[in-house]
Parts: C-alpha cells; sequence; structure tokens
C-alpha cells in the first residue's frame, strides 16, 4: 500500500537488518537518525516530502533549496529470484540530499512495521555503505496532530506510513555513486530491486533559480489541501 501525506511529531523506530563486514561511510556523510530537528525538517516530514515529490505533488528542492528530494519509484515493483536496476541521472547543487530507500503504507501502525521488515536495505556511497540502514525507519501516521508539508483529505489521511530515510550533508564537488539495494522476502521467495543514483555535484552552493523552485517555507502552499493531479489517477484508487 503506498500513499502520501505529511505529519510531523514522530518517532524512529528500528527494524531488524543484516550486519555485514563491508567499507563503512563516515558517519559525517549521512544525518544521524536521532537527530534534534525543527518541525518542518523532523526525518519523518522530510521522508515524507520525498514521497510526496515523487508522486509529482511537491517540487525537487524545499526549505530554500536546503534540501534536495531524490526521486524514489513509488511502486517498488520487482520480480521474485530476479534483480530489477533503475537508474537516475542528477546534476545537484551542494545541498542536503533525501534519499527514501522503501515506502510502506497500512490502516495500521502494526502493518506497516510488519511490512517494513519484509525489506532488508543495503545503501552504499562511492563504494562504502551505511551503517546499521535499519536505523532509518521511521514510523508515522499522515494525519498526526501537525501536519508540515502537504495533506491529502479523505481515506489518505487515516493511513500509517513507513519509510527507510536518510539525508545526506552536502557532498563534495564532483561525481558520486550512491546505490540502494533494495531485498524483499515474501512468502519464500526473494526480489531484489537495485536503484542507481549517478550524482554529479556542482562546485557551489544552490542558486537563485533552484531556490526560486522551493515552495515558500511559510506560506499557504505548504499548508492548505493539494487538489489530485490528472497524471496520478492511482492516487484515488483504493489499496494505495
Amino acid at each position: 500500500m503506498l500513499a502520501l501525506c505529511a505529519a510531523c511529531g514522530t518517532t524512529a523506530a528500528e527494524v531488524d537488518g543484516p550486519a555485514a563486514a563491508l567499507p563503512l561511510l563516515p558517519a559525517r556523510f549521512v544525518r544521524a537518525p536521532e537527530v534534534k530537528t525543527d518541525m518542518d525538517t523532523n526525518p519523518a516530514n522530510l521522508a515524507s516530502a520525498v514521497v510526496t515529490h515523487s508522486f509529482g505533488q511537491l517540487p525537487e528542492y524545499i526549505d530554500g533549496a536546503a534540501f534536495r528530494l531524490l526521486p524514489h519509484d513509488m511502486s517498488q515493483t520487482s520480480e521474485p529470484g530476479r534483480t530489477t536496476r533503475r537508474v537516475y541521472r542528477l546534476t545537484v547543487p551542494r545541498t542536503h540530499l533525501v534519499l527514501d530507500t522503501a515506502v510502506t503504507a497500512s490502516p495500521t501502525m502494526e502493518e506497516a512495521q510488519r511490512l517494513a521488515r519484509t525489506f532488508r536495505v543495503r545503501v552504499s556511497l562511492d563504494g562504502r555503505y551505511v551503517r546499521s540502514p535499519d536505523r532509518y525507519w521511521v514510523f508515522y501516521r499522515n494525519n498526526g496532530a501537525q501536519i508540515c508539508r502537504i495533506y491529502f483529505p479523505g481515506d489518505l489521511g487515516s493511513l500509517n506510513m513507513g519509510a527507510n530515510s536518510m539525508v545526506f550533508r552536502p557532498l563534495p564537488a564532483g561525481t558520486h555513486r550512491l546505490r540502494v539495494s533494495l531485498d524483499r522476502t515474501l512468502v519464500g521467495s526473494t526480489a531484489r530491486l537495485v536503484t542507481d543514483y549517478r550524482i554529479r555535484v556542482l562546485p557551489r552552493a544552490p542558486n537563485a533559480a533552484e531556490v526560486a523552485i522551493a515552495p515558500p517555507e511559510d506560506g499557504p502552499a505548504n499548508r492548505i489541501p493539494l487538489t489530485f493531479r490528472k497524471d496520478h489517477p492511482e492516487l484515488l484508487t483504493s489499496g494505495h
């Protein structure tokens, strides 16, 4: 089940993940999952912003281009026993990058958490792996007490969401490869989805044009419901 909305006031929950003897990415590259933030930049709000962006309801830059939302295939389609690959090629300024590796949704929190446990996540940047990616799962309800980014009325507002989401600090200028390996085991069969982000980081901060893409931080654009876009009719059907 997939849905999109943004909610604040959430807590992080860990999902069991594998340990592996792999070259580790230094902690300074990724924001700690338990970081203390303001209302708009807490882990769940940024995670759900990626979902909202992936459905075309939010631009790729938010908060004055302080964050660049990386694309995420919300269908997470894969075939049991096989590996499915997707490649994104992006050019970005030196700014924070928000990555969602996996998303779950359900009418109940327990089910959203159970679905999360079917995923095995590995994330690497330039060949070095994020330590304990299971720590980056966050769970929240779409119609929580504090709505920060955007919300949708009706049944979507009652769904419980789970997202494995990471915030990468601004990377050095040059080319980088961010790789997500997502294994999902259902009914004894495992499917693998590999997402490859080929990223070129420019030797500068966000410019005026990129800042202008971001919606107003304090204006009504972030606080009112959006009408469903006609290019995403699946949002109006049950089971998403």
